[in-house]
């Protein structure tokens, strides 16, 4: 398919930089869950817009700046959160709950297909809520201290539910609700069991930079994480974390992962300004695009509407139109030279 924009909405300006983005097509009423989307703002408003149209259907204002989770709960509700820890829940655009989660709180994470958030940020440790009793239902410990009793530093950046890895299936949802993996600026993945107990089943240190991004795949035994310095690796769960593989390409830090409804795909935005999309199988690049702008989230969206490829006959006949251009332009150069080498005579 050709690598082309097939819309664009909003208008650039200065505080309308979106910093997450989340479907909301239920909510909205739409035939599929695809066909509205949310975008949260620098400026702290929130708008839902049409995907097919672009236009803004409601909007509505956070209690402050920056954005640390942004989610549909049902088809009446929407969840948004803070960065200083305040979750707010709307419902046909007015807000009906709000409740304090934490003080600098980096991220807010709905379980998928239930009631319960997860948060976690700088010097605070993961905790999991109930969003109708608006209660904390879990409180992680830190790890154990190092070898010379030294207590290691919390600064949750992600967090991700293997739940998302269930949507099919409600049984296999339940089960793994409780398995949560989360993403550190000390460049460390952890894994919880909130059943189990209270400590990180494992933690793994990965590089040298900021695990900015991470992402729970929907075979409920993989991970990806993203670093500040690109690099995106695959981890298997199963055996501590333990590096499976690498996904090649990214030049920037990475801002989000997701993987598309088939769970064949992945995509990544980062830094250097480009979405790429990648077979998870294989773990090879399939397409890539330049934004012209730093890229903060993306969507994988059901319908594939404007993206056929052309006909073959088309593509031939371009392709010779091209060099046909081409051949005209190298003549006419080669009289050019003549003639004035011509006129020097």
């Amino acid at each position: 398919a050709k690598k082309k924009v097939e819309r664009r909405f909003g208008r650039q300006a200065q505080g309308r930089g979106i910093e997450m983005m989340a479907w909301s097509g239920l909510y909205s009423g739409g035939d599929a869950y695809d066909s509205h989307f949310l975008s949260a703002l620098q400026n702290g408003r929130v708008e839902n817009r049409s995907r097919s149209t672009g236009e803004v259907t409601q909007s509505f204002q956070m209690t402050s700046a920056g954005c640390s989770g942004l989610a549909t709960i049902d088809s009446k509700r929407l969840l948004s959160g803070t960065k200083n820890g305040v979750v707010q829940i709307f419902e046909e655009g007015k807000e009906v709950s709000t409740f304090k989660v934490g003080e600098k709180t980096c991220r807010v994470k709905l379980c998928p297909g239930s009631s319960v958030i997860a948060t976690g940020g700088n010097e605070e440790l993961l905790k999991v809520w109930d969003l109708t009793k608006k209660k904390q239902i879990f409180k992680a410990r830190n790890v154990k201290p190092d070898k010379l009793d030294l207590r290691y530093p919390v600064h949750i950046l992600d967090i991700s539910f293997f739940a998302e890895a269930s949507s099919g299936s409600s049984s296999l949802q339940q089960q793994t609700a409780t398995q949560i993996v989360t993403a550190t600026a000390y460049h460390q993945v952890r894994f919880y069991d909130t059943k189990a107990q209270k400590r990180a089943i494992w933690s793994h240190k990965i590089g040298e930079n900021a695990v900015r991004s991470v992402l729970a795949l929907k075979d409920g035994n993989t991970i990806i994480a993203g670093d500040g310095a690109g690099e995106t690796l695959q981890l298997d769960r199963r055996v501590n974390g333990r590096i499976a593989g690498k996904y090649k390409g990214v030049g920037g830090a990475i801002t989000c992962i997701r993987q598309d409804e088939s769970g064949d795909f992945l995509s990544t935005t980062s830094l250097d300004r480009f979405v790429r999309v990648y077979e998870i199988k294989t773990r090879k690049m399939l397409n890539k695009v330049y934004l012209k702008q730093r890229a903060s989230s993306c969507l994988f969206c059901k319908n594939t509407e404007g993206t056929e490829e052309q006909a073959p006959e088309e593509k031939d006949q371009t392709v010779w139109d091209i060099l046909e251009s081409r051949k005209h332009k190298t003549i006419s150069s080669k009289k050019r030279k003549q003639e004035r080498v011509g006129e020097e005579k």
